[in-house]
C-alpha cells in the first residue's frame, strides 16, 4: 500500500499495478511475447498483495514482505506468460538479497525461472526484454502513487513527475501521442476496513519541460 506524501489517501498495490499495466498496454516496441498475456502480467505483477493490502511501502518487516513476494511468484498455472512476468519482476525486487529471507527467496525464484521460460515458450533474452518493459512501467507507477515530485532515469528513459498526476517521458516510449486515465485510491482514514474511493487522474506526456 502506498501512502500519498501530500494528502490523506492511499493506493492499494493492486491499483498501482493496474497503472503499470495501462502503460504496458500502450508500449510502442512490444516485447517478443504474447502481448495480451504480457500486459496482464504487468497489471498483476504485485499479485502477492491481494486486492486491498495494508502493507505500507517502507514499513513492512522483511519476513512479511518476502512472504508476499513468494505468494506472488508461485506459479498459478492459468497463463505461463503471466507467471513468468511476475516471477521476473519479483526476482528483480529480491536481487539486492539484503538479508537471509531475501537470499532464500531469491534462490527459489531464480531456480524456478528456467521451467517458467520453457512453459511460456520464451528464451532468456526474450524474457529479459519483457522484464525491461515491466521495470519501466513499475517504476513510473510506483513514483506516481507517492504523489510527490520525482525524476530519474530507468532503462534509458528519463522521467519527471510533478506529484499531481503529470508524468513526462523522454524519449517517448508509447504508441499513442499522450496517455490519460484514472487510478483508484482510497481515503486513508479507516482503510482497508473502510473503503472510501478517491479517483486520481494521470496524464503521461512526451518530453521533459
Amino acid at each position: 500500500m502506498f501512502r500519498s506524501r501530500r494528502r490523506s489517501i492511499v493506493f492499494a498495490q493492486a491499483d498501482h499495478a493496474r497503472l503499470a499495466g495501462s502503460l504496458a498496454l500502450a508500449w510502442r516496441e512490444r516485447p517478443p511475447v504474447a502481448f495480451d498475456s504480457f500486459v496482464r502480467g504487468v497489471a498483476d505483477h504485485d499479485r502477492g498483495y491481494g486486492e486491498h493490502d495494508a502493507d505500507e511501502i517502507g514499513s513492512v518487516e522483511s519476513e512479511r514482505w518476502v512472504g508476499i513476494q513468494r505468494s506472488g511468484f508461485a506459479p498459478r498455472g492459468e497463463d505461463p506468460v503471466v507467471d513468468l512476468v511476475v516471477a521476473l519482476h519479483v526476482r528483480r525486487l529480491l536481487s539486492s538479497q539484503d538479508d537471509e529471507h531475501e537470499r532464500a527467496a531469491y534462490a527459489e525464484v531464480d531456480a524456478l525461472l528456467p521451467s517458467l521460460r520453457v512453459a511460456a515458450g520464451l528464451s532468456a533474452s526474450e524474457a529479459d526484454a519483457a522484464d525491461a518493459v515491466t521495470n519501466v512501467c513499475d517504476r513510473l507507477a510506483f513514483a506516481f502513487c507517492l504523489e510527490e515530485a520525482a525524476s530519474g532515469t530507468v532503462r534509458a528513459i528519463r522521467y519527471r513527475l510533478d506529484g499531481r498526476g503529470s508524468i513526462e517521458l523522454d524519449p517517448w516510449p508509447l504508441a499513442v501521442p499522450r496517455l490519460v486515465g484514472l487510478v483508484p485510491a482510497f481515503e486513508a482514514d479507516g482503510y482497508p476496513g473502510r473503503l472510501v474511493p478517491v479517483v486520481v487522474p494521470f496524464d503521461v506526456r512526451p518530453g521533459i519541460t
